[in-house]
């Protein structure tokens, strides 16, 4: 995290809240600057990520700022750090830091600075809780009904709550899309991609995923207050812990990088088979730590266990069998052999 992140960050009202999409809101300060009536229902939101990123919008009166290490600070975000009480010395001095990091870090931009395009959903798609209002004012079609209700039944199977993420559905056939629970993949507030995971019996594929090259699921709630993070193979694993997931069993550099960018301790929860072990050797090279988490043997991965202990125990267990050194990774690896 670099100062001016952690100016803005330390300056929010004390009475924010952090949404399962990653999203701070908070009562915007800036709409009595722009011709609106102070806002009371925290229609402020903003966004930070791992490599310096910070935006900020109004969904009232539709003021927008954001920062980008390597930039100059902006009108704008000047005006937002003004809105939220941070004096304007101090802005001229993060002005001035902006403008050194502009001078100095010119090949670590081009490098490290790395970004997703925004993507289009399936058509008609909507967040979870819209389709739960219909559902239980019975304001739906038999047919989308019984859609709603199988994915809720499936989602109870699993041991997951219906408000554990922004989970979405859509009554599109392409793709068997209305027979799948959608998970939005987010990067800095904005959707970048999904995957849509069966949730009724079939032959057909579990997961239809429309993602692109480098992209870590649940970067965007992995706020700065956290002491470490832990890496996950599928997206229901990183959801039951709050953690990230590579969406596979194989690191790539910009996964890395993306990772190690947000400068914490990382705990790898490798699924127990062969692929597996792929992740293990990967974490030991990259010098990140693994969980041997002691569960019985009838679980596969974080998900399982979550379905099964809860997700108190499973994140203590975790920590509990966290081993840092190669030579202890190396011990305990052969109960998942």
């Amino acid at each position: 995290m670099n100062l001016i992140q952690n100016t803005i960050l330390t300056s929010l009202p004390a009475n924010r809240k952090k949404t399962p999409s990653g999203w701070i809101s908070f009562n915007a300060p800036c709409c009595v600057y722009n011709g609106e009536t102070a806002d009371k229902k925290k229609r402020g939101g903003l966004m930070t990520s791992a490599d310096g990123t910070v935006s900020y919008h109004c969904f009232n009166c539709g003021f927008k700022a954001s920062y980008v290490i390597g930039r100059k600070l902006t009108y704008k975000m000047r005006q937002f750090m003004g809105y939220i009480g941070i004096p304007e010395d101090t802005i001229r001095k993060l002005a001035i830091e902006a403008m050194r990091e502009e001078e100095g870090d010119v090949k670590y931009e081009k490098k490290k600075f790395v970004t997703f395009k925004n993507k289009t959903l399936p058509k008609d798609t909507h967040k979870l809780d819209v389709w739960l209002e219909k559902y239980v004012a019975n304001d739906l079609t038999e047919q989308q009904w019984k859609k709603i209700d199988g994915l809720l039944k499936y989602l109870e199977s699993r041991g997951i709550g219906a408000d554990w993420y922004d989970f979405m559905y859509s009554p599109d056939k392409v793709w068997d899309v209305n027979q799948r629970l959608l998970i939005p993949f987010y990067w800095r507030g904005e959707v970048v991609g999904f995957t849509g995971r069966m949730f009724e019996q079939s032959d057909k594929v579990k997961y239809y995923t429309d993602v692109q090259p480098g992209y870590v699921f649940n970067m965007d709630a992995q706020d700065w207050t956290r002491k470490f993070v832990i890496v996950t193979e599928g997206p229901f694993d990183a959801i039951t812990v709050s953690g990230v997931s590579i969406l596979g069993s194989e690191i790539n550099d910009t996964q890395r990088e993306l990772i190690d960018g947000l400068g914490r301790q990382v705990i790898v929860v490798p699924d127990r088979d062969a692929p597996g072990q792929k992740l293990v050797d990967q974490a030991t090279e990259f010098g990140w730590s693994v969980a041997f988490p002691e569960w019985d043997k009838t679980v596969g991965d974080v998900s399982d266990a979550v379905q099964k202990y809860g997700r108190l125990f499973v994140l203590q267990s975790i920590l509990k069998t966290t081993e840092t050194t190669k030579l202890k990774i190396d011990l305990k690896r052969k109960m998942y052999g």
